[in-house]
């Protein structure tokens, strides 16, 4: 709902300009007369604003000095009271390059569409800093909520719950285990337990992980998962079978694989796996491919998992095989769960864990150690 006086119209573009950084902590504002002056309105009106935003807690002002800037805290742009809706919620994500986030992105686009609300989607490149700044801004500009998906925003969420009165940003997690509040997260324990023990029941006794450095919270679960299946198998994952690419895209695996792929190489050595676990599909991609390059067959040399069941999983050669996630399914809860908070439904933080599912294809052949 669009500000209903010139004050509140003030008030709305101070606050923008400093969730959006270009006023920053210990700018001065213009003094009230001048910038009453300059807009042509009653020196009141922005004594008003000025005013309202000290009550935020995004202005200090002190008798005798011109007011500033206060510490940014995201908290502080939380709406003070329930206001109309806006039907617009955000989406703040790291990447639209993963199609995992683009799948999830349309499933919370059909759910939006029932509700008659806009997505405003925001890409990170993996910055928490910057994913932070979002959502400030998108409560600046009074959304009904954010989705934040595969961020860490616990400490958002509790400065939120230690708010004053009603002061509340609905917020739900996607793909981010053990955050705090609202979250919806697919059952990556049993994404790599469902990899790990097919490749256990092909036969294979050697099996390692691709996986990212310093895996966050939604890798970690998966490897909890692989290392479940290899006990019950009387395996071990073996520290040198871990294989740790820069990043997830093809690129970043493509390289890491290729380090371990020369003629003294790890996985080309008479001790390497027989078997590799990817922690998602593009990860699995760029190694069969690596692989390939490296004279190295898929499966017949070595089998590879995935995790994710993008569109292309089933379209490289030889087709991965992979455990499924709910991308879609997950979008739509969250959505969903938005919808009942604004209605006042939930009342406490609400953790939905999404089944997985194995897809089995052509990457991962019998293949008895």
């Amino acid at each position: 709902m669009l500000p209903d006086t010139l004050a509140q119209q003030i008030r709305a573009q101070l606050t923008w300009l400093i969730s959006s950084g270009v006023l920053s902590p210990d700018d001065e504002l213009p003094p009230a007369r001048s910038l009453a002056a300059s807009l042509g309105v009653n020196f009141h009106t922005v004594r008003g604003a000025y005013r309202k935003l000290e009550e935020d807690g995004l202005v200090e002002s002190r008798r005798g000095r011109r007011s500033r800037v206060a510490r940014f805290e995201p908290r502080h742009l939380w709406p003070q009271e329930r206001a109309a809706r806006t039907h617009l919620v955000g989406v703040v994500l790291p990447s639209l390059a993963n199609p995992f986030y683009a799948d999830l992105l349309e499933g919370a686009q059909d759910a939006a569409r029932h509700s008659d609300t806009m997505l405003v989607v925001v890409t990170t490149r993996d910055d928490q800093a910057f994913a932070l700044r979002s959502i400030a801004q998108l409560a600046a500009k009074g959304a009904d909520g954010v989705v934040v998906v595969s961020h860490d925003i616990s400490t958002l969420v509790e400065q939120a719950a230690d708010a004053a009165g009603d002061r509340r940003l609905p917020l739900v997690t996607i793909d981010r285990p053990g955050s705090h509040g609202h979250s919806v997260e697919a059952d990556l324990d049993s994404a790599g337990y469902l990899a790990a023990r097919h490749l256990v029941e092909d036969g294979h006794r050697a099996i390692g992980l691709v996986t990212i450095q310093g895996p966050p919270s939604n890798v970690a679960p998966i490897e909890t998962g692989l290392r479940r299946a290899l006990d019950e198998a009387g395996l071990r994952l073996q520290d040198q079978d871990v294989i740790r690419a820069e990043g997830w895209d093809l690129l970043a695996g493509a390289a890491a694989i290729r380090a371990l792929t020369g003629p003294d190489g790890r996985l080309t050595g008479p001790d390497r796996p027989t078997a590799l676990v990817a922690i998602s599909d593009l990860l699995a991609i760029s190694t069969i491919r690596a692989l390939g390059h490296a004279g190295l067959r898929v499966p017949a040399d070595m089998a590879v998992t995935g995790i994710d069941d993008i569109q292309l999983a089933a379209l490289v050669e030889p087709a991965l095989t992979t455990v499924s996630l709910p991308a879609r399914s997950m979008g739509v809860r969250a959505l969903e769960v938005l919808e009942r908070l604004w209605d006042g439904a939930v009342d406490r933080p609400a953790r939905s864990v999404l089944d997985v599912q194995l897809t089995i294809r052509e990457s991962c052949g019998p293949h008895a150690s």
